[in-house]
């Protein structure tokens, strides 16, 4: 357990370097499909959470 928590700096610095990134290309994915920007804030949403679930996942 202790390793799954070794690096956690880096990991969050990553997760909002991330997210920075990840914000405007699923709002501009939502306009582009035609279902609006909160679509695409949706499907990120989902798509991260499932994203953390298998590294996670992976780790133990």
């Amino acid at each position: 357990m202790k390793k799954l928590f070794s690096n956690l700096k880096g990991d969050l610095f990553g997760g909002i370097t991330a997210g920075i990134v990840a914000l405007p290309l699923a709002l501009a994915f939502g306009v582009s499909s035609g279902l609006g920007p909160s679509a695409g804030l949706y499907g990120a949403i989902f798509i991260s959470f499932f994203a953390a679930l298998f590294v996670v996942q992976q780790h133990l």
